[in-house]
């Protein structure tokens, strides 16, 4: 928040973002926020026995220092502190962790909450969510739900606000435990529909290093791909760029979904792009069909000609890793299943780790490969 200290008429003044209060009204509120953690504190606390808790993320010198500085506002009959100890008073930051009320053991869900030094008469909190199980969707609406209302309570109510966070706690809990029981009641809906075919059908994502000879080396995977009748996705790029060893954050999570939105508005159409004459790397190929047609298309790549070496020799395919196959009904906690394709197409993509991710994501494959493992050639 930009915060700067002015006198006017002998009045402390403080301004925040726009908003003129004197210090009497910022101390009022630090009190409120400092009172409403408490309450949450004791309605949460941090014990063994239940997954649900309330935690100050704000260092505790720096809650000791703002309970010091409203209880000296406090003693000295209202008191402001100086405009040095105004301009250096913290955020408060928590997290509460909820247990999600499921039958069939819906998780966990974290709310993490900053509140602005003009919180609540004129400014919401801050939120983030996140979720052991609930796919990321049912937490973007949940989010969505959670901010408009913690609007209504606070910045949208009058000039005084309102405290929200137990009314964001209670609502966090009756949305969460929807969200799990509509993503349950979907799931078992698809598994009522899916037919043989679909239970038996297999998804695998193969990584090629390179393929000097790319041109013939695509054609005779999409040969395959015909008589075998499988769908497949080929992705390549020009250069090297999707790195060994690479392992996953949750940084890396959140700079996917900066990237992903960035991409929907300006990424240039290079679907169903053949590479050209030459050498491409970092190719790979997601595969969907019958399991044993995947199986025979993967034991190809390693028994027969695919590709030249460097002399201009035939030669098999040596530098493939399947990172990952598994039933196409299969999803990690939190992720949607692999959506149905068919077909055969190649895209190019700028050989980089962010918009490689961005294709996984695509696909609900963001996950595939764990740890050292994951970019491993």
């Amino acid at each position: 928040a930009r915060r700067r200290v002015v006198r006017t008429c002998g009045v402390v003044l403080f301004e925040c973002d726009g908003h003129v209060v004197t210090m009497t009204c910022v101390m009022e509120r630090l009190r409120r926020q400092l009172m409403e953690f408490e309450v949450l504190g004791a309605m949460y606390p941090e014990e063994e026995s239940t997954d649900s808790r309330f935690v100050v993320d704000t260092p505790v010198t720096e809650v000791d220092a703002l309970n010091a500085a409203v209880s000296k506002w406090e003693d000295h009959g209202g008191e402001v502190p100086t405009e040095a100890e105004v301009s250096r008073l913290p955020n408060l930051r928590a997290s509460l962790t909820l247990r999600v009320p499921d039958d069939d053991n819906g998780g966990t869900v974290r709310l993490t909450i900053s509140l602005p030094h003009t919180y609540p008469n004129s400014a919401p909190p801050s939120l983030q969510l996140s979720s052991s199980k609930l796919t990321r969707k049912s937490q973007s609406l949940i989010l969505v739900a959670l901010e408009k209302f913690a609007t209504t309570l606070t910045s949208d109510l009058d000039e005084h606000g309102s405290e929200c966070l137990m009314e964001l706690a209670r609502t966090l809990e009756e949305r969460s435990a929807a969200a799990a029981a509509a993503e349950r009641e979907e799931e078992e809906k698809n598994k009522k529909n899916a037919t043989d075919d679909d239970r038996d059908a297999t998804i695998a994502v193969l990584r090629i290093d390179h393929m000097n000879d790319s041109k013939t080396y695509v054609k005779t995977l999409q040969k395959w791909c015909t008589a075998l009748g499988l769908g497949a996705r080929v992705f390549w790029s020009t250069r090297k760029g999707a790195k060994s060893g690479k392992k996953w954050t949750s940084e890396d999570d959140d700079k996917t979904v900066a990237m992903e939105n960035q991409s929907s508005k300006n990424e240039t159409a290079t679907k169903n792009t053949q590479p050209p004459v030459g050498r491409v790397e970092n190719v790979f190929v997601i595969l969907h069909g019958e399991s044993e047609s995947v199986s025979e298309f993967l034991k190809r790549t390693r028994v027969e000609f695919v590709d030249i070496d460097g002399k201009g020799n035939k030669c098999k395919e040596r530098n493939a890793v399947v990172l990952c196959r598994r039933s196409i009904e299969v999803a990690k906690k939190g992720e949607d299943v692999v959506p149905v394709f068919s077909g055969f197409e190649c895209e190019q993509f700028d050989g980089s780790n962010e918009k490689l991710e961005l294709i996984l994501k695509r696909f609900n494959l963001l996950h595939v490969g764990t740890g050292d493992a994951r970019w491993k050639a």
